[in-house]
């Protein structure tokens, strides 16, 4: 596909028929204006080609919202606002998020002549009683017919979940994983539950009825989850919620981090040269282990301030640990050599 641009749109809680317990839309998006007009939507899109840079792709996305959720008139004229820049090519697909339960065939048939080519349902857990006590209003059947309808049509799918609902386990959240990467989406998004203010979450955790994830348990579980996608080939796009537009008095609560998908891909990259290392048998010799990696993955073998090498000293005392940049390396290929120490 090439390099790809995306340029967001946003619809906070429009279309949501229920208030999840987590969810505080205008405080992650920081839109106020549950539907943008026509202008609005014209108006961000000239913004955003005039970065395009020498991106070869561009894709439209209504994010924040339940899009299939909108009324019919309101989906139309989402998309007949994005068509003049499809029909120009400035723009050639348009993505969406969207709510399971929402993903019908009459819905689906009003998107035949729009180039729509990936579709995000907001699952956040197979596991319907997580579901019920956090008012999502669908079940996890409804996910997996929403998945069959958007693949018989031949539309691009792609999965939410959320890592530290309230009555989730780490067995829970992995056998959501394990489920969702056996229906072969081609994305994944891994969200960290947060405490937004104005929440019914919020209120829970006020009165001591929930207790978020710390951040190590978050990254823990994460990156497990993040294994079960990319080993069953699907695509993991995002890990955490992008904060930079987050004021912190919004966040009562919960693993925040402006790096969290960095913390996870390098508690991966732990776990990767760990396995190397028991693979290579274990005499306790002194020995010399050098990490080879590519140059622009090096911090994720590092971990934060260091926190990797730390931790394979600490697990291996009688190795000594090099770092050799090699731009040969693919993106996420690790190799180990031994020396005499």
């Amino acid at each position: 596909m090439g390099s790809l641009l995306v340029i967001p749109v946003f619809i906070p809680h429009s279309g949501c028929p229920h208030q999840c317990a987590f969810c505080n839309q205008t405080a992650i998006t920081k839109e106020t204006s549950p539907v943008p007009d026509t202008g609005r939507v014209a108006a961000v899109i000239r913004q955003y080609l005039a970065w395009k840079g020498t991106r070869s792709r561009v894709e439209l996305a209504f994010f924040g919202g339940n899009f299939l959720g909108l009324s019919p008139c309101r989906i139309i004229r989402l998309m007949e606002a994005v068509k003049p820049f499809v029909d120009s090519g400035d723009i050639q697909g348009i993505r969406f998020s969207t709510r399971p339960d929402t993903v019908t065939r009459d819905r689906l048939d009003l998107l035949r002549s729009y180039p729509v080519c990936l579709v995000e349902l907001g699952v956040q857990t197979m596991n319907d009683h997580v579901l019920t006590r956090v008012n999502r209003g669908h079940t996890s059947h409804d996910t997996c017919q929403a998945v069959s309808l958007l693949k018989n049509r031949g539309l691009g799918t792609g999965v939410q979940v959320m890592v530290g609902l309230p009555g989730e386990t780490q067995d829970s959240m992995m056998r959501t994983a394990r489920i969702l990467a056996g229906v072969k989406p081609l994305t994944a998004r891994i969200y960290p539950v947060l405490v937004f203010k104005n929440t019914p979450l919020a209120r829970w955790y006020e009165k001591g009825e929930y207790q978020p994830l710390t951040l190590e348990r978050a990254v823990e579980i994460t990156c497990g989850m993040y294994h079960e996608f990319t080993r069953a080939g699907v695509a993991v796009i995002r890990m955490g919620l992008q904060t930079s537009g987050i004021h912190d008095p919004d966040v009562i609560a919960g693993p925040r981090h402006p790096a969290f998908g960095h913390l996870v891909f390098s508690r991966n990259m732990y776990y990767t040269v760990i396995k190397k290392i028991q693979a290579l048998g274990d005499d306790r010799t002194p020995v010399r282990m050098t990490l080879s990696v590519h140059p622009h993955v090096e911090s994720r073998l590092r971990g934060d301030k260091n926190k990797n090498l730390y931790r394979l000293k600490a697990a291996f005392p009688w190795c000594d640990f090099d770092i050799a940049p090699d731009p040969a390396m693919g993106p996420d290929q690790v190799d180990i050599f031994k020396s005499p120490a």
